[in-house]
């Protein structure tokens, strides 16, 4: 660790003498380091481990150095020794992502980890730094009875879910995470500050175009909402499911989400045999609500409606597993409707059945999300009501191969029926064309910005914006 326990020799020895590292010691003395802006960790560090490993156990990376940055200088630190050292960067707020991008083998990792500030501004307007946790922005927010549309799963960063779009229980209401975006900074390249005040172009690339591609975002601010007054849930279990019965489920379910309420929300969730059909609601008056989904509840094993909840207790119940899993997530196609999986419904249902630990969920999205116009943001599927996605989960690593083979056999299946749109947060090394299926018709303007922002590629992972 980079701390007052290394010496000059030894640090100069980490940078190297070249012309660059010259100049580097020029720019910064060797105490700039020994303050709280940064913390270098390399291989032979007690605390490597504990920055290195991410959420998702399954993919284990190793880069050379460990930066973990406390400030916009420690930033610009970790850049000039990537620079100098010839080392790719990845970034990481809270290392999440589903195939490990926030992370790199033998370079330099930039870990925003302890860059989680809330700082409120004038007109209900916040500034968040990209490590807040959704649990921290939530029990920050709600007793100023405020909200932002944000994801469920607690541990889950403000940087990485903002920057890939963003959605979740009050996106249809409000909006994509990234739609509320109003100004953003980030470090580029050569270590300069980027404000998108002064720079749209930036703004409009973080609405939805993925972290990791230009720089070190180190500021978000968003517009806020009034919290609702309460939250309530619908969830309805349904066990033994044949192909029939799951056939006539998921169109009666795709029937039901085309008239919801923009308060709403439903995930429909396969997993096995098994199926769990959640609504949710935060407007004021439900009286009615239930007989949007009453032709569903019949024919359920279990109904347990939870009406009227404090919000913030109830979106505890969503914060999900804290603890790093073994797993493999990914975009299962952003549908209009049933028409788009409609030919398939067998053989996704028998192959998900088939397969113990996998899970088949789809998601509404529609509302506020459809109403923004696509030249507003690099997130492209404004025209889309449904994403789904493909989950699997097992405990041993000796059970993985043959679970990821059957993952990849279901997405190919829907491939083959024609669905190729995919939601960047929920990433799948496999997706052939990756970043047009994540970017459609605007990669080329995306592809532009990282020319203008990163022209060296110095920030870098397998589906980067080339």
């Amino acid at each position: 660790m980079l701390q007052s326990n290394y010496t000059k020799r030894e640090f100069l020895k980490l940078l190297g003498t070249g012309s660059l590292g010259i100049f580097f010691m020029s720019f910064y003395s060797f105490d700039d380091f020994l303050d709280d802006d940064l913390i270098i960790l390399t291989k032979d560090d007690e605390k490597y481990d504990q920055y290195r490993k991410s959420f998702n156990k399954r993919i284990e990376k190793f880069p050379k150095i460990i930066a973990v940055c406390k400030s916009e200088t420690g930033i610009k630190k970790a850049i000039a020794l990537a620079n100098e050292k010839k080392l790719k960067i990845a970034i990481r707020s809270g290392g999440h992502s589903f195939e490990g991008f926030s992370n790199v083998d033998n370079g330099l990792l930039i870990h925003l980890g302890l860059m989680n500030k809330i700082t409120w501004l004038h007109e209900n307007k916040v500034k968040l730094q990209p490590a807040c946790l959704l649990q921290e922005i939530y029990a920050n927010f709600l007793p100023k009875k405020r909200i932002i549309p944000a994801g469920s799963c607690g541990t889950v960063a403000i940087g990485g879910l903002t920057l890939g779009g963003g959605y979740g229980f009050f996106s249809r209401k409000y909006g994509l995470t990234c739609d509320n975006l109003l100004r953003v900074k980030m470090i580029d390249y050569k270590g300069n500050i980027i404000d998108s005040d002064k720079d749209p172009d930036l703004l409009w690339a973080c609405k939805g175009g993925g972290n990791g591609n230009f720089g070190v975002v180190t500021e978000l601010h968003f517009k806020t909402y009034p919290a609702p007054q309460s939250f309530s849930g619908y969830r309805m279990k349904f066990n033994n499911l044949t192909s029939d019965k799951f056939v006539k489920l998921i169109r009666l379910w795709f029937q039901t989400t085309e008239k919801l309420p923009n308060e709403a929300f439903s995930a429909f969730v396969l997993n096995g045999k098994f199926l769990t059909i959640l609504f949710t609601n935060f407007a004021a008056n439900q009286t009615d609500f239930e007989k949007t989904f009453s032709s569903l509840i019949p024919l359920a094993n279990d109904y347990k409606p939870m009406k009227n909840r404090n919000l913030a207790a109830a979106l505890k119940n969503y914060y999900g597993v804290t603890e790093p899993i073994y797993f493999k997530n990914s975009s299962a196609g952003l549908y209009s409707g049933i028409e788009d999986i409609e030919k398939g419904l067998e053989d996704i249902f028998a192959k998900v059945v088939a397969s113990k630990g996998m899970i088949y969920q789809i998601n509404t999205l529609g509302g506020k999300i459809n109403e923004v116009k696509v030249s507003d943001s690099a997130y492209p599927h404004r025209d889309i009501n449904y994403l789904s996605e493909l989950q699997a989960y097992w405990d041993l690593p000796s059970q993985e191969e043959k679970l990821t083979k059957s993952f990849e056999e279901v997405q190919q299946l829907l491939r083959n029926l024609g669905n190729v749109k995919q939601y960047r947060n929920y990433p799948d090394i496999n997706f052939p064309d990756a970043n047009n299926a994540y970017f459609g018709n605007n990669l080329v303007r995306l592809q532009k910005l990282k020319k203008k922002y990163d022209p060296n590629n110095l920030f870098d992972y397998p589906q980067v914006i080339k």
